[in-house]
């Protein structure tokens, strides 16, 4: 998930940027440009929405009471979950070759039209599976992982097997959950209105809030390091860890080539030739 947000924070967060504030479209002179980048920008967002569906599944599971629940919280089948997620998604998202390609509207262009019946169910199913399916699962599992958290307090014997750290991964998830929320919701309501017939679509004012609500969508992809600095300790300590070990690696550099030249230094008077002893003559 992270390098998914640090790929889409810097290279689609700019071709977006260019797009939608300085209307320069760099890929609609080449259709398979057009369909390949259209592809990667909505896979990114997809990818990232969903392995934060995943990771609140995982949280659930990890501070579920039932101790059958809570193996299937283990690094195997995280990456089993992950792997088949990515498939699910990138099979997804071939619809955007078909619907997206280079169109004449007055000007060239690389977009999608509702002038198909394709390009219209694929609009739906992408309203559906994004707008609505992946906010209800985060939303869903999220009260879950409370509810189990406040019956974990109330059991000593469950509590005292329950780490701080575990709690502070599920209250970190909670709090990136409704920060992802909060900050998709008004880009999902225009989404939504990418449905509703085209002469709204057309309208300045619609574009006008389709640009504006870009940017706390675009905010989603940068807002997890910050979250989990803020919001749990054992990022916070292990943050701090990496900057010292960084910072020592730096200073030790630094030091070592003056250490050297004495080294060089020390070595180079044992090849000098030996001074003769002065013998005192009787």
């Amino acid at each position: 998930m992270s390098i998914n947000n640090i790929f889409y924070a810097s290279i689609g967060i700019t071709y977006n940027l260019l797009l939608d504030g300085y209307q320069v479209d760099l890929i609609r002179y080449s259709r398979v440009f057009c369909k390949l980048i259209s592809y990667i920008l909505n896979f990114c967002p997809y990818l990232s929405v969903y392995m934060l569906v995943l990771a609140s599944i995982d949280r659930y599971c990890s501070s579920s009471l039932n101790a059958q629940r809570r193996n299937w919280s283990n690094i195997r089948m995280a990456r089993k979950a992950t792997l088949i997620m990515l498939i699910i998604i990138a099979i997804f998202m071939i619809g955007i070759l078909i619907s997206f390609d280079i169109r004449d509207n007055g000007s060239l262009s690389c977009s999608s039209t509702s002038d198909s019946l394709f390009n219209q169910i694929y609009l739906i199913m992408e309203v559906i599976v994004y707008v609505i399916t992946a906010p209800f699962l985060m939303m869903l599992f999220g009260f879950l992982t409370i509810y189990n958290i406040y019956k974990s307090n109330r059991n000593l014997a469950v509590a005292i097997r329950y780490r701080p750290s575990e709690r502070q991964l599920s209250r970190m998830l909670i709090i990136q959950v409704l920060t992802q929320i909060i900050l998709n919701l008004p880009f999902c309501v225009v989404f939504f209105a990418l449905i509703l017939p085209p002469t709204f679509q057309s309208t300045i004012m619609f574009y006008f809030l389709y640009v504006i609500f870009k940017i706390p969508f675009y905010m989603t992809f940068i807002t997890p390091f910050f979250l989990y600095i803020l919001s749990a300790q054992v990022y916070r300590d292990e943050f701090i860890r990496l900057l010292k070990k960084i910072f020592r690696i730096h200073g030790e550099r630094a030091i070592h080539p003056a250490t050297t030249r004495v080294m060089n230094g020390s070595l180079a008077t044992n090849h000098l030739p030996p001074i003769p002893e002065v013998i005192d003559i009787p």
